[in-house]
Formats: C-alpha cells, structure tokens, sequence
C-alpha cells in the first residue's frame, strides 16, 4: 500500500510540476505534448529535443531530486 501511496504522490508531482514547464515552452513557441496531440501541429526540431529529452529530463529530475 506504501508503495501505491509513494508513486500517487509522485504522479502528483509530476502533474503539479508540469503546468510551469508547459507554460514556460509556450511563451518562448515551443510546441508541447498538448499542441502536438490535440491541434495536430507539426513539430520542428527544436520541439522534438524539447518534447523527446528535455522534457522527460525536467521530471526525472524533479523525481530525481525529491526522493
């Protein structure tokens, strides 16, 4: 049950941590898993490093540095 509880929370945070990142890449034009996703838009290649590795570095890293 602990185990359960730890990876809700860590959902949490990742949730919680995602709205100031998703923000961030609009106001400076990136397209982001919503855009890509829901509009269709095309992808350039500084969107692709941003939604392929940056993105998932940002909340390994926010996992990283919290447990």
């Amino acid at each position: 049950m602990l185990e359960f509880l730890r990876y809700f929370i860590y959902g949490w945070i990742i949730l919680i941590s995602a709205i100031p990142v998703n923000f961030i890449a609009k106001k400076i034009g990136l397209v982001t898993w919503y855009d890509f996703l829901v509009f269709k838009k095309s992808i350039g290649a500084l969107d692709g490093v941003f939604m392929f590795i940056i993105y998932p570095l940002i909340f390994g890293a926010v996992i990283y540095f919290l447990d």
